[in-house]
């Protein structure tokens, strides 16, 4: 790339380190004499005991054991001497760092098990992107200081997503984030979610006189209540376990805390996931949003603004068409209620929980191959902090006297096709990209500084572009340069009405392919994929097995 890309560097839990012994391969340990004995006795304990290959030192110069020189061969082994394991074992010193590229071709372990001070971080990282350059996987264990410190516990390269999209990260207009939300009561629905606690992290900048964080995951709850307790510890707040599919309990709740500012973050999200499960789309994604609704109504919130999609606009899976089913509603209720509703949709969040980048992160850390569905497809990309700073400027922004709820974009530049950024993903690790095309006889993987890149096909409900409005949408700016609003077609109250009767758990079919033939009755502009999805086993299991929600 261009420029310098960013990347920190945290540790893996030592329990990853049991992984190579799992698939009955051998390993490597590099780091410094002390860091690798202390390997070695952990994994004494692990049963059965992995196969140690030999240590590789931090040190510039080619170290001697005591047994002699350094690596095995014409010169001899060298031995870790002082280094043996509880068990006896006494593994040769194969070399130092600057002869790593060497071993690893001589010696083809499985995995690499890396320990050094959190402090080196620069060699560290030297390490880890040779050792994907090579295809060995790694782990990385942190040392006894750097973890009664504090260091960790969990890491891996992490790349700066503002260099894979291209383009200049959108700004927020704090001055007018600040004048809604300070001295606010604000209630967050799915505020343990990627998105969900990026927003009360932000909102807590804004000193609300409240702030509830609802959520339904007792272990994401505990999180971001964990982390607003420490950094504002001065500042109001309750984490409620809640689930908001459930109205009357919804309604009780907006009673007691009286929000008056809402930012409704709870939903399904994943695309393929939905396909087989439609009954849990329509319960979160429209029930869910319908509740909460209600409630702010009934409780006269003053703002609500709904977290949408890109691809609910002419929506070819269960997920696009269930937030779009969503959207409709919130364009009534804003017909209806003295609560100002607005909506915003969002591109792809890059780095939220089970992003494309956590998925291709996991795959880097295994030495590969890197999967895209198609080498035709585009996708809007936004940050978690992009996404989270649109929906605190939408609420801003949200006009309270507004004939018809307000739908805000964010202005995310050009689509950015998946393949290209899987590449530039690949170089932020030092890595070289090469699609797979099944024909060479030389693996890719096997070339030092290479990785494959594997087309897998696009899954169920899956577009090769998406849309951020509708050909009868029609578009106008608002103050902010980077936001615009979409205005939408008015839905006929009669039709809202027999979507939500169609559609309700005690009426609707409990057959998951009758149910997706409702939705998409229901949603008109609804349309096939635009390339023909690849299911495997599952699609089997969920027309005959999958019981409804």
């Amino acid at each position: 790339m261009e420029r310098a890309l960013s990347h920190r560097i945290v540790t893996s839990s030592s329990s990853d380190i049991a992984s190579p012994h799992r698939a009955g391969g051998a390993v490597i340990i590099i780091g410094q004499r002390a860091t690798c004995a202390r390997v070695e006795r952990q994994l004494d304990l692990l049963d059965p005991r992995p196969v140690t290959i030999g240590w590789v030192l931090a040190t510039s110069h080619r170290p001697a054991g005591r047994g002699g020189a350094a690596d095995g061969g014409k010169h001899g082994r060298g031995s870790a001497g002082d280094g043996a394991s509880a068990a006896g074992h006494a593994p040769p010193i194969l070399g130092a760092v600057d002869e790593m590229e060497a071993i690893l071709a001589r010696r083809r372990p499985a995995l690499a098990i890396v320990s050094l001070p959190a402090a080196m971080t620069d060699l560290i990282q030297s390490i880890r992107t040779r050792l994907r350059r090579a295809g060995v996987p790694d782990r990385f264990f942190p040392t006894i200081e750097d973890q009664l410190d504090g260091v960790g516990p969990r890491t891996h390269f992490t790349v700066d997503v503002n260099d894979l999209l291209a383009r200049p990260p959108r700004v927020i207009d704090e001055q007018s984030v600040a004048g809604l939300l300070a001295g606010r009561r604000v209630l967050i629905t799915g505020a343990g979610g990627s998105i969900g606690s990026e927003l009360a992290r932000r909102a807590a900048r804004y000193d609300p006189s409240g702030l509830f964080l609802v959520e339904r995951s007792e272990n994401a709850l505990f999180e971001i209540d964990r982390q607003i307790a420490r950094f504002h510890p001065a500042l109001p707040r309750r984490p409620i376990l809640h689930d908001v599919v459930l109205a009357d309990a919804t309604r009780g709740l907006f009673n007691a805390v009286r929000p008056e500012i809402i930012l409704h973050a709870a939903a399904h999200k994943h695309v393929p996931m939905m396909e087989d499960h439609p009954a849990a789309a329509v319960d979160n994604n429209l029930f869910g949003t319908k509740s909460v609704a209600d409630a702010a109504i009934g409780c006269r919130a003053e703002r609500f603004v709904m977290i949408s999609t890109d691809k609910a606009v002419n929506p070819t899976s269960i997920m696009g068409a269930t937030k779009r089913l969503a959207e409709m509603y919130i364009q009534d209720a804003h017909r209806r209620a003295v609560t100002a509703f607005s909506m915003v949709r969002f591109g792809n969040v890059l780095g939220s929980s089970g992003s494309v980048l956590d998925v291709w992160a996991r795959q880097v850390a295994e030495g590969g191959p890197l999967t895209v569905t198609d080498p035709r497809m585009t996708r809007y990309f936004m940050t978690i902090p992009e996404a989270a700073a649109l929906v605190l400027q939408a609420a801003a922004l949200a006009d309270p006297i507004a004939a018809e709820a307000e739908v805000f974009v964010l202005n995310m530049g050009d689509p950015v096709n998946v393949l290209d950024m899987c590449c530039r993903y690949a170089a932020a690790h030092g890595l070289t990209a090469v699609l797979d095309h099944g024909t060479s006889e030389n693996s890719p993987s096997s070339t030092p500084g290479a990785i494959r890149v594997v087309i897998t096909g696009a899954r169920p409900g899956e577009k090769l572009f998406e849309e951020l409005a509708r050909d009868s949408e029609s578009l106008r700016p608002t103050r902010h340069r980077d936001i615009d609003i979409w205005g939408l077609p008015q839905p006929d109250p009669q039709d809202i009405e027999r979507m939500v009767r169609c559609l309700s758990p005690d009426i609707r079919s409990s057959d998951p392919n009758e149910l997706a033939e409702e939705i998409r009755g229901l949603v008109p502009e609804m349309r096939r994929p635009l390339v023909q999805a690849r299911r495997g086993s599952t699609e089997d299991f969920r027309l005959e097995s999958v019981s409804p929600v």
